[in-house]
C-alpha cells in the first residue's frame, strides 16, 4: 500500500491507498516497552476518524550505541512490540515516524568515540556531532535504512506511510546553543573542511575569492569559518557590507546550503529503501519564525541575536526544489498564540505547494488543561480553547494544510476533557469534506520574504522582530482579506499566479540577475508593491542608488542608529482616509542607516522622525509606468494602514472590523474578540452561505451577509454552490 504526494484540486495533498485524505493526525509520546501513553486517548480520536499516528524514534532509543551483547550501535529488537502497542489501541493505525538523529549531549558512547566529530562552540567547548561530520552522515543514513528493513521484515513497513528526518535541537534543525544562544559554532575540524570545499565550488578559482573577501592572501586550503566578533559585529549599523564581510555571509550560506543538502541527503536514503512507497519531509523552513532565541522561551539568559542565520533552516529552497521532499512541518508560530492572536505557520505557507510540498501544522496549542504557569499563550477557560483550536483548524483548511493535535496534559485530551472529543470529529470531517473545494490558494495579496537577504543583516533580532516576526502576526491577519505567503525566489522564478498587491518584506540583497526578474514580475499589469525600510539598499555595496532602482524613489538616510516611527499628514488619499490624527507606527528597535523619502515627485502621505528629531518624508506613493510604488520608512505596518494600500491596490476586502480573517475560493473564517454585528463582502455572488462549525445555513443567492458574532469565537464559513453540501458529512 503506497502513500504518494500530488496534486488535488489546487494543492499537494498526500493520497494513501490510491486515495487523497486529510491529513489530519495525533501526535503522541513515543510507545515504550511497556505501552503506549497515548492509548487512552487513541480510542477517541479513532473514533473522530483520526487514525493517523505521529511519535519520536531515533537516537537515544533505537540508536542508542554499544550494550546488552549488540555488536552495533543500533537496537530495533523491541521496535515491532512497542509499534504493536498503537496498533492494539487503534487497529486502523497508520504511523508517521519522527526520526530523531541528533545525538545528544546525553550520548556520551558516540561522543566518546568520536571527539573530532562534535561541534565546536566559540569558547572552544564541544556540544554534539557536527552536521559537517562525515562519520554522523554516513551513520545516519545507515541507521535509516536498517530501521526500513527491519520494517519490512517485521510487517509493519505498510503502516509507516511517512518518515521525518530530524537533527538539532527536538530534531528541528536548530542546534539549541549554537544557534540559539550567544555562542557561536562550528569551530570543529569537519566544519572547517566541508567550508573550504564549498568555498571553492563556489568560487572555482582563488583569485575570486580574494577578491570577494578582500584579502590577498587566504588559501582554499585555509580559509576559516569567521570569528565570533565577525559573526555578533557588522561594519555598516544593521546590514553586512559585501565589501567587508564576505567570509561571515558566505558562512552563513554555506551552512543553509549544508542543512538543505542533509535533509534531500536523508530523505533520498528512506525513499530508495522502501521503494519510494513512503512520504518523506522534516522539520523545516522557520523564517518568518526565527528572530527569537532562547531567552524568548526562559531557557537560557537573553541575548540580541536572532536564531535565523545560525539555524539551518535557510536551506529551505534546497529542500522544496528536492524529489524526495513530500513535506515540511512546523509548530505554528509562538509569538501571539493566545485569544484574538494569530496562529501561522513558520514557513512561507503558499511556497511548499508550488513544489508538490504538503505543509503539516503541529498544533500543540496550550489549552485551559494546563496549569496557569505554563505560558506558551496558554487558554484559560474551555471556551478559550475551543476557539482557539477552531482558529488554527481554520487557518488549515482554507490552506489546505495538514494537522497534527498534541496529546498531553496540556493540550488536545480527549480523555480530560470530553467537549474535544465532538471537536476533534468536526475537523476531521469537515479536512475531509475541503478536499471536495477548490483548494488553490485564491488571495490577492502576496507577501514576499527574501531568505537570502537574511545573509547580509546583522544578528541582532532588532530588525527582524518588527518587520517580519511581528508584522506578520499583528497587521497582516486583520486587514480583512487574506494573503499567500512565499520565498521571493518564487515570485522570481515566474511560478507565482497574478496578485494585486506585493508586500516586499526584505528584499535588502539584489544582484543585477533578480532586479531584472523582480522587474519583469512586478511592474506590469498596474500591480502594487509596498516597500518597507531598505529595500534593495545593497548590491555589491551599500548605495541609496540601488533603492530608488528598484523602488522608483529617491532617497536620503540617516547615519545614526534609532527607532524610526511614522504618523500620517495627508488624511485624504485612498490609503490613509478614515484614520485619525493620532495615528502612527514605528519601532523601539535601534535601526541604522535610517531612511526618508527625497523625492518631488512622491506623494507623500506621512513622515518618518528619527534621531534628532528629525521629522522627514517617510510613507509615500507614485504612479509608475505600468505599476504602484508605495515605501513605508519604518516596519509593522499597522493593518488599518495594510487595508488602506489593500484598496489603493484594487485588493477586495471581506471586511473592515479588524478581526483575524482566513479566506480561500469557498471558505470563509473570522477570529474575534470583541464580537457583534459583522457585514462581509464576498467576491462574487454565491448560491449559500453556510456556518460549518454551527451546521446551519446563514444566507442565499448573495455576495454579501450580516452575521451576529460571540465574543472570543472563530466561525468558518462555506461559500459556494449548494449541491457541494451534500458531501458535508453528516
Amino acid at each position: 500500500m503506497a502513500t504518494i504526494m500530488k496534486m488535488h484540486n489546487g494543492t499537494p495533498t498526500p493520497h494513501i491507498d490510491g486515495k487523497p485524505v486529510f491529513a489530519g493526525y495525533l501526535w503522541g509520546h513515543w510507545p515504550s516497552v511497556e505501552g503506549y501513553p497515548a492509548a487512552p486517548a487513541t480510542e477517541h480520536y479513532a473514533a473522530a476518524g483520526i487514525h493517523l499516528h505521529a511519535f519520536d524514534i531515533g537516537a537515544g532509543r533505537e540508536w542508542c550505541g554499544p550494550g546488552d551483547g549488540r555488536t552495533g550501535d543500533f537496537d530495533f529488537e523491541t521496535v515491532e512490540q512497542r509499534f504493536g502497542h498503537i496498533v492494539e489501541a487503534d487497529p486502523e493505525a497508520r504511523f508517521h515516524l519522527r526520526l530523531q538523529l541528533e545525538l545528544s549531549p546525553r550520548e556520551l558512547w558516540w561522543h566518546n568515540r568520536y571527539p573530532e566529530e562534535r561541534e565546536i562552540d566559540s569558547g572552544g567547548n564541544p556540544t554534539t556531532q557536527s552536521h559537517a561530520s562525515p562519520v554522523w552522515r554516513r551513520q545516519a543514513n545507515d541507521f535509516l535504512a536498517q530501521l526500513a528493513e527491519h520494517l519490512k521484515k517485521i510487517g509493519m513497513a505498510e503502516r509507516v506511510f511517512a518518515y521525518q528526518t530530524g537533527a538539532g535541537h527536538t530534531g528541528e534543525w536548530v542546534k539549541g546553543l549554537t544557534s540559539m544562544r550567544t555562542p557561536c559554532g562550528d569551530y570543529s575540524a569537519p566544519m572547517a573542511t566541508h567550508f573550504r570545499a564549498w568555498l571553492e565550488d563556489h568560487y572555482g578559482d582563488i583569485e575570486a575569492l580574494r577578491d570577494a573577501w578582500q584579502d590577498g592572501k587566504v588559501q582554499f586550503r585555509d580559509a576559516a569559518v569567521p570569528a565570533p566578533s565577525a559573526q555578533w559585529e557588522t561594519t555598516h549599523w544593521s546590514f553586512r557590507d559585501p565589501r567587508r564581510e564576505q567570509q561571515v555571509i558566505d558562512y552563513y550560506h554555506c551552512f543553509a546550503d549544508l542543512c538543505g543538502d542533509l535533509v534531500v541527503d536523508f530523505n533520498r536514503t528512506v525513499k530508495e529503501v522502501t521503494g519510494d512507497l513512503s512520504l518523506t519531509g522534516a522539520f523545516f523552513g522557520y523564517v518568518y519564525e526565527l528572530a527569537w532565541n532562547a531567552g524568548f522561551f526562559s531557557e537560557g539568559p537573553d541575548s540580541p541575536y536572532s536564531t535565523t542565520q545560525r539555524s539551518g533552516h535557510l536551506g529551505l529552497a534546497r529542500v522544496l526544489e528536492s524529489e524526495y521532499v513530500d513535506f515540511i512541518v512546523s509548530p505554528f508560530s509562538y509569538g501571539f498564540r493566545g485569544i484574538g492572536g494569530h496562529g501561522p505557520a513558520m514557513p512561507p505557507s503558499e511556497s511548499p505547494r508550488l513544489h508538490n510540498v504538503m505543509y503539516i501544522y503541529e498544533d500543540d496549542a496550550r489549552t485551559y488543561l494546563g496549569g496557569p504557569l505554563i505560558g506558551f499563550g496558554r487558554a484559560r477557560t474551555l471556551d478559550d480553547s475551543v476557539a482557539v483550536l477552531k482558529r488554527n483548524f481554520s487557518e488549515v483548511v482554507t490552506r489546505a494544510q495538514g494537522i497534527w493535535w498534541s496529546v498531553g496534559e496540556s493540550h488536545v485530551d480527549p480523555v480530560a476533557e470530553p467537549a474535544f472529543r465532538p471537536l476533534l470529529k468536526q475537523f476531521q470531517d469537515l479536512g475531509t469534506f475541503a478536499l471536495e473545494l477548490d483548494r488553490a490558494p485564491a488571495a490577492e495579496i502576496a507577501v514576499l520574504l527574501d531568505d537570502e537577504s537574511y545573509y547580509y543583516e546583522s544578528l541582532n533580532n532588532d530588525l527582524d522582530v518588527p518587520l517580519i516576526f511581528q508584522q506578520r502576526l499583528w497587521g497582516l491577519p486583520r486587514i480583512g482579506a487574506p494573503a499567500d505567503y512565499y520565498l521571493l525566489n518564487d515570485f522570481l522564478d515566474g511560478n507565482l499566479p497574478p496578485y494585486k498587491l506585493y508586500i516586499m518584506l526584505n528584499p535588502w540583497h539584489l544582484d543585477d540577475e533578480r532586479r531584472a526578474a523582480l522587474d519583469r514580475e512586478l511592474k506590469r499589469d498596474g500591480r502594487a508593491a509596498l516597500w518597507i525600510y531598505a529595500p534593495g539598499y545593497l548590491k555589491e555595496q551599500p548605495d541609496l542608488a540601488h533603492m530608488e532602482e528598484l523602488t522608483g524613489f529617491r532617497f536620503g538616510k540617516g547615519e545614526h542608529t534609532w527607532g524610526p516611527m511614522v504618523h500620517i499628514l495627508d488624511f485624504e488619499h485612498s490609503i490613509t482616509e478614515g484614520l485619525s490624527e493620532d495615528f502612527y507606527w514605528g519601532t523601539n528597535s535601534r535601526l541604522g542607516p535610517v531612511f526618508h523619502l527625497e523625492d518631488d515627485e512622491a506623494q507623500v502621505l506621512g513622515q518618518v522622525v528619527y534621531s534628532q528629531g528629525r521629522c522627514l518624508p517617510g510613507f509615500g506613493v507614485k504612479e509608475l509606468d505600468g505599476w504602484k510604488s508605495v515605501y513605508a520608512a519604518a516596519p509593522n505596518l499597522p493593518a488599518p494602514v495594510l487595508r488602506g494600500i489593500a484598496r489603493y491596490a484594487g485588493v477586495h476586502l471581506y471586511s473592515e472590523d479588524g478581526d483575524v480573517l482566513y479566506a480561500c475560493p469557498q471558505l470563509l473564517s473570522v477570529h474575534t474578540v470583541g464580537g457583534g454585528r459583522r457585514e462581509l463582502a464576498l467576491p462574487g455572488q454565491v448560491e449559500v452561505v453556510y456556518d460549518l462549525f454551527g451546521g446551519r445555513e446563514v444566507a442565499a443567492d448573495c455576495s454579501a451577509f450580516e452575521v451576529d458574532l460571540p465574543k472570543k469565537s472563530t466561525t468558518l464559513w462555506y461559500t459556494g454552490e449548494r449541491a457541494l453540501l451534500e458531501k458535508l458529512p453528516g
